[in-house]
């Protein structure tokens, strides 16, 4: 018997391409969205569990006309035959249902055309999860945001255009929750996944957003095997928009990865604002360190800690790593300058918290091992603060990692890549103007 961890089945499928435009003069905007499958390899456990992600889903618009269902699958027309051949509900787990659901063949189309402020629309997508409980994360990316031009009434609005990116998906408005009625609406009840700006929504998406599989409950929980399982994304373009989003638009893409939670314990992470929500026992940091000081430091706190000097480069991606031995010592190195120094045991959740001010720090690929062995982290894998607003207050931003304290008191490592990116005017003496955090429970 072994203790090598096995490759675990993995599915990923392509939900919605999206672009989103303004057509007209009016301020008026023209959408199309496809659906499509980016399939992933399908392999076994120990235990030989599989894992298989199948999508369905309905879009509607609220334009001129009212409430338009523009497309859905399966249609009306094989939702009929199957109640006329079997009677109730599709069984979409059973081979005829599967054969209704996209898989790898199906690419479903809707698209708009010059719909105007006020106007909104919605897709739910329906998972269906026909054989282990998986973790899931829904991720995506806006690629394309176009000025396409300006027309007169934008161009007195704006201004000129200088950069060839459009306003409109900063006018949109999104909202993204858990549908468990898979009806379409926001219900009463129901749990809000994100609001606020396609810009905002799609930066949001781009770290991933784990799904939890019982948002009703406080534990973060797989997604059941043999279930549906609906998401619902609604956007808007408010009335009172101006002519500046005139000609813009907007594409995008929506993805749900699938990762099989049987023998493959998971780690959830949560993004926010400002600093980590618990109180620290012990910390390492990585910073710009202004005149005569340090730059690297890990131990129970500032003035009780071990330090180094590193000298930062702008713009340099370099790794970082954290382990903790288990018995009470942490060493924390960031591009091969080690920190060493006694910690209490770790008591559960950690954080990485970025501040920046006329900066940028980011933390990408992030991983987790626990005594030997890796640990999938299902949410966000990505952290970044910014700031270049020429004012007073620093942006502070914090990514959570929610361990148990069964895990990190055992021998772990954390690893990543670590950016710092100074502005034309960032103030070198500045002690903190970059500063990443690791904090401890």
């Amino acid at each position: 018997m072994t203790n090598e961890r096995q490759h675990l089945s993995r599915r990923t499928v392509l939900a919605g391409l999206g672009t989103v435009g303004v057509a007209a003069a009016g301020a008026g905007l023209g959408t199309t969205a496809l659906f499509n499958d980016r399939e992933g390899f399908i392999g076994n456990s120990l235990a030989a569990g599989s894992l298989d992600l199948l999508l369905d889903y309905k879009a509607t618009y609220d334009g001129p006309n009212g409430v338009e269902v523009l497309g859905q699958q399966p249609t009306p027309a094989e939702e009929q035959a199957w109640e006329d051949q079997f009677g109730g509900e599709i069984d979409y787990c059973s081979e005829d249902g599967q054969a209704l659901l996209i898989n790898g063949t199906d690419i479903p189309v809707f698209g708009l055309d010059d719909v105007k402020p006020g106007d909104s629309g919605e897709v739910t997508v329906s998972l269906h999860i026909c054989d282990n409980p998986a973790w899931v994360t829904m991720s995506g990316s806006m690629y394309d945001n176009l000025e396409n031009g300006q027309t007169e009434p934008e161009l007195a609005d704006e201004g000129e255009d200088t950069d060839g990116v459009g306003e409109l998906a900063d006018h949109i408005e999104v909202t993204m929750w858990y549908d468990p009625n898979c009806n379409n609406v926001l219900d009463d009840g129901e749990v809000v996944l994100f609001e606020g700006s396609m810009t905002d929504a799609f930066a949001a998406l781009e770290a991933g957003i784990g799904l939890d599989g019982d948002a009703s409950t406080p534990e973060f929980d797989p997604v059941p095997g043999a279930s549906t399982y609906c998401i619902g994304f609604y956007w808007e373009l408010p009335v009172d928009v101006g002519n500046e989003v005139q000609t813009d638009s907007v594409s995008f893409d929506l993805v749900f990865d699938a990762e099989q939670s049987r023998h493959n314990p998971a780690v959830t992470t949560s993004q926010g604002e400002g600093f980590e929500p618990f109180q620290q026992s012990s910390f390492a940091r990585a910073r710009y360190g202004g005149t005569n000081t340090w730059e690297l430091a890990v131990g129970t706190a500032p003035g009780n800690a071990d330090e180094a000097d590193y000298t930062w480069t702008s713009g340099a991606t370099v790794p970082f790593a954290y382990e903790y031995d288990g018995v009470g010592s942490a060493t924390f190195t960031v591009d091969s300058v080690t920190v060493a120094d006694s910690i209490p045991a770790p008591a559960g959740r950690f954080a990485f918290v970025g501040k920046a001010d006329e900066a940028t720090v980011t933390v990408e690929n992030l991983a987790l091992s626990v005594d030997g062995d890796p640990i999938s982290l299902v949410g966000p894998g990505t952290m970044t603060a910014s700031n270049d607003d020429d004012g007073t207050e620093r942006d502070i931003q914090h990514l959570v990692v929610n361990t148990s304290a069964a895990q990190v008191t055992q021998p772990f490592t954390v690893t990543g890549d670590l950016t710092g990116t100074v502005q034309g005017d960032y103030d070198t003496s500045a002690e903190e103007g970059i500063a990443l955090d690791l904090v401890f429970e």
